[in-house]
């Protein structure tokens, strides 16, 4: 009898381990930057998805609010801005960024995004707008998600990002066979 349950519950075993087809998805850090004390966290990551790499800015959580007021009350969901599909579309993705710090105030780029939880869902993705702003001394890059009735933004400086394209060229500078 005690034979006959032990294959039972083997075969039991066995057969709900074949229904666990869907995986959290990897999210493999390249580079990362703590703002505020480690309030913020801007991270670039890497999520493989079968042969493909998809490259990621996650840029921390939005506030909610207009042009001028953003109330932070959603700790947990991230603004992703996806990058590319290689380290070089990546870095050309920065660049594109970076060049908006030697423009007009207010001149804003579009790139896909997603506001999501913990990784970024490519069904649910969606127009981020990235525009300079120069509030007082500081130079920053606003990215934010139209909703219609508000506004969900954040914002990085100028040396945060910085920060960023420079880990992500030390990277690449470690891993040179990576596309």
């Amino acid at each position: 009898m005690k034979r006959i349950l032990v294959c039972a519950l083997a075969a039991l075993m066995t057969i709900a381990a074949f229904g666990q087809t869907k995986k959290i998805p990897q999210r493999l850090e390249i580079s990362q930057v703590e703002v505020n004390d480690g309030a913020v966290e801007l991270e670039v990551f890497v999520m493989p998805v079968g042969e493909e790499k998809h490259y990621y800015l996650s840029v921390g959580t939005v506030g909610i609010g207009d042009d001028l007021f953003q109330l932070n009350i959603d700790p947990v969901s991230e603004l992703f801005v996806y990058l590319g599909n290689s380290l070089a579309e990546t870095l050309e993705s920065f660049e594109q960024m970076k060049a908006l710090y030697k423009t007009e105030l207010g001149t804003s780029i579009q790139m896909p995004g997603c506001l999501s939880v913990a990784w970024p869902h490519e069904e649910k993705m969606e127009p981020v707008t990235i525009t300079f702003r120069k509030p007082l001394i500081s130079k920053m890059l606003e990215f934010s998600v139209d909703r219609g009735r508000y506004l969900s933004a954040t914002f990085i400086g100028k040396g945060d990002l910085g920060a960023l394209i420079t880990g992500v060229k030390l990277y690449k500078k470690i891993h040179p066979k990576e596309k």
